[in-house]
């Protein structure tokens, strides 16, 4: 073997030593052992290699237009340790004897460039993320120097480190092909360069100290790497490999009635939702761990555009600070996870929209995690939001939010002279309409209501409702953290809607098809589910349903993407497709700056429909202004909350003379006027 390749024996007892410190300080990984156990949730070896190296290896959702700057940045920084990781090891290989038929030498073409341009790419990404941290920085983005926030280095001094490190390895390439000079050595494209700055003299009197310095840079850096942001590279491969992305973004359930009625339960030492570590399931502490702080969930919520007092990475940071205080650094005295890292506001003010859990790079469950402390605060605490505990005595006594009498929720079809069929008469239907409490109860809704009903009936469909039968489904209780009040509504309908027999439900609101499509099948109630947008697709589609004109509306028309259709069930296209026919396709419509995947929520999700937040600017009249910016005449939505929220922004802002609402079943059921005009 020739010499100048060979490895001290010195270097593989600090690599010992270096390795035999990372796997101690993997601890701070390990500590995700107190949570609880995750159950319901499975992930298969196959999806578990899919996801690590899809989302991980891959950085599938780094990449966002929206975060342009920052995806070329971590593209640099990720392929550039990937790279430098491969060469790293077959050189070793390479030096040590193994595999050398299969490996390329050190000095092989290909090698030799594809090394030095991941050293290339390493180096770039670094001077980019210092570039964002001092000229460019955006504000949610964390900044604390040499060290905070319990990272060893700090953000800058890991990156300044990582350059050193890099730096070193072009120095020690130089060195070596100064005094070799390989055939090769024009393929290392910065290696060779930098070999002609200095005499061959020169380089053979400094490569060993060269070699050795990048040695031990590298060493150190794998020692601390744990300790450090950048354990994130590890931690982030291992949350995503472990994600059930089936389940992503949906509440566990907590079975309350079962927990309360166990005669074996120790109910006053029962924590009914969760305010330290240990209260979490090992998944979610592992969420927390996983946390690049990159700030793009907080960049796109809409409570910390609109002035709330809400950061979801900072709710997840302090997640894992509260976890390593309890367990790496065992402090004897633990700062209270709520009502004191996190302030009570900070959970209040979260709509539930999803928009952090659809930004973020590592599948962060950001929602169900905040519900949890909710659950803590409502439950074990009894502290929901003042304003929203009417809405909450509304559903527990009167089966809806806004406390009317449950014999008025046929009022809405009786007032328009429609007669409509009945579960409890008709017992078999192929669709069951269900209404919801908005559709029932408030006047915006009830003319949706309305035209949905001439819908089907146009089309011909076999429907019924369930009239006085129906119940809240307890979409609000449950985001609110009454989980219990949730559970009751929800085997209170599943009781009701198993007498019957219907093909699938449909539903114009996102909330009542989230919930009772998904949420409920963890309390024994498996229902098809259906937007009515996708519905009255489908019509339009087999024949059933003809439009000839379009809608009454003019000029230009924008949608309002809801966050339970589009973020949480992926439906983007239906309510589009129906806005095109409605409007005799002539390409009128038009797309706010944030819509689809990114779209603007409309405030009233999470709960927040019923109460109150201090905030520098309302989500609705934001989102109202964003509608009124495309220069749209209307502005559709498919969504209960949003048609409320929406037109009570337009009244707000002024705008009723260039603005309207409408939610699609009504742009559809104009075109049924004009056909029959």
């Amino acid at each position: 073997m020739d010499d100048s390749h060979h490895i001290p024996i010195l270097f593989y007892v600090f690599a010992f030593l270096a390795l035999a410190y990372f796997f101690y300080n993997l601890r701070v990984l390990l500590a995700v052992r107190v949570g609880k156990e995750e159950k319901n949730r499975s992930v298969g070896w196959l999806s578990r290699i899919g996801n690590g190296l899809t989302f991980g290896v891959g950085q599938r959702k780094v990449m966002n237009r929206r975060f342009s700057y920052a995806t070329v940045m971590h593209f640099c920084l990720g392929w550039g340790f990937i790279e430098l990781f491969f060469a790293t090891t077959v050189d070793f290989f390479v030096v040590r004897g193994w595999f050398v038929e299969l490996l390329p030498g050190k000095d092989t073409p290909w090698f030799a460039a594809l090394n030095d341009l991941g050293g290339v790419l390493l180096f770039a990404g670094l001077l980019m993320a210092l570039f964002r941290r001092y000229v460019n920085k955006p504000d949610p983005l964390p900044q604390s120097g040499f060290s905070g926030r319990g990272n060893l280095l700090g953000d800058t001094g890991i990156l300044i480190f990582l350059l050193l490190l890099v730096v070193g390895g072009f120095l020690a390439e130089a060195a070596r092909l100064a005094i070799e000079m390989p055939p090769t050595a024009a393929y290392s494209f910065v290696g060779l360069p930098l070999a002609g700055m200095a005499p061959v003299e020169i380089w053979a009197a400094i490569e060993r100290s060269l070699w050795w310095g990048h040695a031990i840079t590298s060493l150190a850096f794998i020692a601390l790497l744990p300790l450090t942001k950048m354990f994130h590279s590890v931690a982030v491969i291992v949350n995503v490999a472990l994600t059930d992305r089936t389940q992503h973004g949906l509440v566990r359930p907590m079975h309350v009635s079962q927990l309360m009625e166990d005669p074996e339960a120790d109910l006053d030492d029962i924590a009914l939702g969760t305010h330290q570590a240990e209260e979490f399931t090992w998944k979610q502490l592992l969420d927390s761990v996983s946390c690049t702080e990159c700030a793009r969930c907080t960049t796109v919520c809409p409570a910390y555009a609109t002035g709330r007092p809400l950061s979801p990475m900072k709710l997840i940071t302090d997640i894992r600070q509260d976890l390593y205080d309890r367990t790496i650094r065992k402090k004897e005295e633990v700062e209270d996870l709520l009502g004191g890292r996190i302030q009570v506001d900070e959970l209040w003010a979260c709509t539930s929209c999803g928009a952090c859990m659809e930004a973020c790079p590592v599948l962060i469950d950001h929602v169900p995690t905040f519900t949890d402390m909710r659950r803590y605060l409502v439950l074990s605490e009894g502290q929901p939001p003042d304003q929203a505990t009417e809405a909450l005595e509304g559903m527990t006594n009167r089966g809806n939010p806004w406390a009317l009498a449950q014999g008025d929720r046929m009022k809405w079809a009786a007032d328009a002279g429609l007669d409509l069929s009945v579960m409890a008469e008709k017992k078999k239907a192929e669709v069951l309409y269900w209404v919801g409490c908005a559709g029932a109860y408030d006047p915006r809704n009830q003319e949706v209501a309305r035209s949905f009903v001439r819908i089907l009936q146009a089309a011909g469909v076999d429907f019924a409702v369930l009239g006085e039968e129906e119940t809240c489904n307890g979409d609000s209780a449950r985001r609110l953290g009454e989980e219990y009040l949730f559970e009751t509504l929800a085997m209170q309908n599943i009781e009701t809607l198993d007498q019957y027999e219907f093909e699938r439900i449909v539903t114009p609101c996102p909330h009542c098809m989230h919930t009772i499509g998904t949420e409920y099948k963890d309390f024994g109630g498996d229902y098809e589910v259906v937007h009515h947008s996708q519905f009255i697709s489908e019509l339009l589609l087999s024949g059933k349903l003809k439009l000839n004109g379009g809608s009454h509306e003019e000029g230009k028309v924008t949608f309002h993407d809801p966050c339970y259709l589009g973020r949480y069930h992926d439906e983007y296209e239906s309510p589009r497709e129906l806005i095109e026919k409605a409007m005799g396709g002539k390409n009128r419509l038009v797309e706010m700056e944030y819509s689809r995947q990114s779209s603007f929520c409309c405030g009233a999700g999470g709960g927040n429909m019923w109460y109150d937040m201090e905030e520098t600017d309302r989500m609705n009249l934001a989102r109202v202004r964003q509608a009124a910016a495309t220069g749209a005449g209307t502005v559709a939505t498919a969504c209960s909350f949003c048609m409320i929220m929406m037109d009570d922004g337009i009244k707000v802002e002024g705008k009723e003379d260039s603005l309207a609402v409408k939610d699609v079943a009504e742009l559809i059921a104009e075109g049924l006027e004009v056909l029959g005009s």
